[in-house]
C-alpha cells in the first residue's frame, strides 16, 4: 500500500464519469478545463498500464486520448487550455461506439448473473422450509480507503471467501451465498455486496451473524475494512414499512417472504448498474459469484 493522501479509488471514479459525462454532452466547456487541470496529473501518478491492470473503457479512452494530446510532457507541466481541451473532446468522441460496446457486454453478463442467482436462490428455498437470508456490504474506512489499491482488494477478498469455505465460526450452518463486487460512486469506493443464506433450523439471528462476519472482515484487511449491517433495526423497518422485506427468517411457504428473498438477491446483479463496475481490475479478476447447488449434499437427499 502506498502512503499518498490520494484516493485511487476515487479518483478513477471521477475520470471514469468525467469521459461520460464529455462524450453525453453533459457538462459545460469551463467545467471540463477545470476537472482535466484538477485530475491530470493525480490520474497520471496512479495509471499503471504497464503493470498488467486493466481499466474501464472510459479511463483506457481518457489516457489514450490525453497521452495522443499532450506527447511527451511531464504531466506536473501539462495545462489544459482552450485549444487542448478541445482537441480532447473531438479524440475522445472517437471512443464513443467502444464504451457503449462494453456498457452493452456489462449489461449482458449482469443479466445472465441475475438469471443464474434467482435460478439458485430459488432452489435453496424450494429444499429448505425455512432459511436465514445475512446481507452486509464489506468496504473500507473513508480515512484509511487511499492506502488501499485494487490488488489489496483481491487479496482481502481472496482471504474472506477462504474464511467463507471453511464454513467455520459465523461461517457455519450457512446453505447458500453470493457476492458480487463493485466500484461505487465518489464516497463509494471498491466494495462487496455479500449474501449469506443459512438453514433457518440452525440459525436465526441475522443482525448477530451479520456483525460477526463484518468483524471478520475487519480483522482480514487489518483494520482497513468496515462494513454495513442491514439487519440494524432502523433499516428493517423501513423495509417492513414498504412491504420489501426480503431479509431475515424466509418461510417457504410464504409468497412475500419468497418475492421479497428474491429481490434482495438480485440487488447483486444489476443490468442498470454500470457507473458501479469496477474502474480497474486484475486480469481474470472474478467479479460476482454464487454457491453451488448440489442435491447430493443436502440432508435427506
Amino acid at each position: 500500500m502506498e502512503n499518498t493522501n490520494l484516493n485511487q479509488s476515487n479518483l478513477l471514479t471521477k475520470v471514469h464519469q468525467l469521459v461520460i459525462d464529455i462524450i453525453s454532452n453533459e457538462l459545460i466547456f469551463d467545467l471540463i478545463i477545470y476537472e482535466l487541470n484538477d485530475l491530470y496529473h493525480p490520474f497520471m501518478y496512479y495509471y499503471e498500464g504497464d503493470n498488467g491492470l486493466v481499466y474501464s473503457m472510459p479511463i483506457e479512452a481518457f489516457f489514450r486520448s490525453t497521452q495522443y494530446i499532450v506527447g511527451d510532457q511531464y504531466p506536473k507541466d501539462v495545462i489544459w487550455d482552450y485549444d487542448k481541451t478541445q482537441r480532447l473532446i473531438k479524440t475522445l468522441s472517437y471512443y464513443k461506439k467502444d464504451i457503449k460496446r462494453e456498457r452493452s457486454v456489462f449489461s449482458y453478463q449482469e443479466s445472465k448473473n441475475k438469471r443464474a442467482l434467482e435460478k439458485y436462490v430459488r432452489h435453496l428455498i424450494h429444499h429448505y422450509t425455512r432459511l436465514l437470508f445475512v446481507r452486509i456490504d464489506l468496504k473500507y474506512a473513508k480515512e484509511t480507503s487511499h492506502l488501499v489499491s485494487i490488488e489489496d482488494f483481491d487479496y482481502h477478498m481472496s482471504k474472506f471467501r477462504d474464511l467463507i469455505g471453511n464454513k467455520e465460526t459465523c461461517f457455519k450452518d450457512w446453505q447458500g451465498y453470493a457476492w458480487a463486487l463493485e466500484h461505487g460512486g465518489i464516497e463509494g469506493g471498491l466494495h462487496c455486496h455479500l449474501l449469506l443464506i443459512y438453514d433457518g433450523n440452525k440459525r436465526q439471528n441475522g443482525w448477530y451473524i451479520a456483525k460477526e462476519v463484518g468483524e471478520k472482515w475487519k480483522q482480514v484487511t487489518q483494520g482497513f475494512g468496515t462494513y454495513y449491517n442491514y439487519h440494524n433495526k432502523k433499516t428493517k423497518q423501513g423495509y417492513e414499512r414498504n412491504g420489501k422485506l426480503g431479509i431475515g427468517m424466509i418461510h417457504q411457504d410464504n409468497e412475500q417472504e419468497v418475492n421479497n428473498a428474491l429481490r434482495t438477491s438480485s440487488y447483486l446483479t444489476q443490468p442498470s448498474k454500470y457507473d458501479q463496475k469496477l474502474k480497474v481490475w486484475l486480469p481474470n479478476m472474478n467479479t460476482f459469484a454464487h454457491g453451488r447447488y448440489r442435491t447430493s449434499d443436502r440432508r435427506g437427499l
